[in-house]
């Protein structure tokens, strides 16, 4: 058994950015409750990758990370409140976006055990450079990683408009997954409901 998640460097990222403590909680909580879901999906259907949107984090790389953070913690057992967390073995990326600032964030996750068979760098370019009408646009940031890939892109009226970045966004993830294999379909063969696809992508 995996022992609990007890630091959170995302999240302490994000309040030493000068985010209020609040609003990071929320994030952070929000990824939480989203994880414990994902975790039931891919229970019940086998999901090993997921995509969302994030509603707490108003397009912010940092909440962003911490909202991911929340999805991926090890809860401890023997803590009363509500579980919260247990998706770390799924891989995710999951988006947010401010339409004032006419921003999307993104995060890209991927577990260490399917680093063969995913890589976050090259699913979140291929978010970034989807041939969806109007595209997405931007490139993951150089601190990306293997497993832990980010970005923010945003609108150039002159190439790329919000609305259809915020369109496209969550189709061209799943789109990647899908030309991997990666992706559970309505109409796979499998027996059963298939979570993956009923769930709110």
């Amino acid at each position: 058994m995996a022992e609990p998640t007890k630091t959170f460097p995302k999240k302490e990222a994000a309040l030493a950015a000068g985010l209020s403590e609040k609003v990071v909680a929320k994030a952070f909580k929000e990824g939480g409750k989203k994880g414990v879901e994902i975790e039931g999906a891919a229970d019940t259907s086998g999901l090993t990758c997921f995509c969302t949107r994030m509603q707490s984090s108003d397009g912010n790389i940092k909440l962003l990370e911490a909202a991911m953070e929340g999805m991926n913690a090890v809860p401890d057992p023997e803590d009363p409140e509500e579980r919260k967390g247990c998706s770390g073995h799924i891989a995710k990326l999951i988006i947010s976006e401010n339409e004032k600032a006419g921003a999307i964030a993104m995060v890209a996750y991927v577990p260490e055990d399917m680093k063969d068979k995913l890589n976050a760098i090259e699913w979140m370019k291929a978010v970034c450079e989807t041939d969806l009408g109007g595209g997405v646009g931007g490139a993951p940031d150089d601190s990306s990683t293997d497993v832990w890939a980010t970005c923010t892109a945003v609108e150039d009226k002159e190439n790329f408009f919000f609305l259809k970045m915020k369109d496209n966004t969550l189709s061209a993830a799943i789109g990647y997954l899908r030309d991997k294999g990666l992706f559970q379909d309505d109409d796979s063969d499998d027996e059963g409901d298939n979570a993956a696809a009923d769930f709110e992508w």
